[in-house]
């Protein structure tokens, strides 16, 4: 082999173990960009493929369950009430946008019993049919796709369950 085909052969070698060393670098650059998370607050993160959140919003409200370990073990001590005045005509608009969509940001310590209970809807479009809720236990903040009324940890699973 000659010398310059010997160089060639190296430096095209050398390019691609380069390009395969670089990809996980390419992957993390497609991971949205998710606001941060303020100590003593919970999030959740909407996406809508259309990325049109006007007039979308969320009913919260605090539960009195007693709940133990991120499960619900005795019944109410009285009647379930919205947090931080929200009424059904007037949701929590969204705290803002980051890559995965819109968010909403409160103080975990308005759920008393570590029950975070949510509808995101739009007058009475509801993006899913049931009360929808997740534990402290649970983390801090969770991921939800349009239609699709699982509460996800992680954005990076919300985003490959997509359709």
């Amino acid at each position: 082999m000659s010398p310059i085909l010997r160089r060639s052969v190296i430096a095209a070698l050398c390019g691609t173990a380069l390009s395969l060393l670089s990809l996980p670098a390419a992957q993390a650059q497609d991971a949205p960009s998710i606001a941060p998370l303020p100590d003593g607050m919970v999030a959740i993160h909407y996406h809508r493929p259309d990325g049109n959140y006007d007039g979308w919003g969320v009913h919260l409200w605090e539960s009195y369950e007693k709940v133990e370990n991120g499960k619900v073990v005795g019944g109410k001590s009285k009647s379930d009430q919205p947090i931080m005045g929200i009424t059904w005509m007037n949701p929590l608009k969204p705290t803002g946008q980051d890559g995965f969509g819109a968010y909403w940001q409160v103080k975990a310590d308005e759920f008393r019993n570590g029950k975070y209970n949510y509808i995101i809807h739009k007058g009475d479009s509801k993006d899913c049919t049931k009360d929808s809720q997740w534990f402290s236990t649970q983390g801090p903040q969770i991921f939800i796709n349009q239609g699709d009324c699982t509460a996800y940890l992680s954005a990076e699973d919300a985003i490959k369950a997509r359709k």
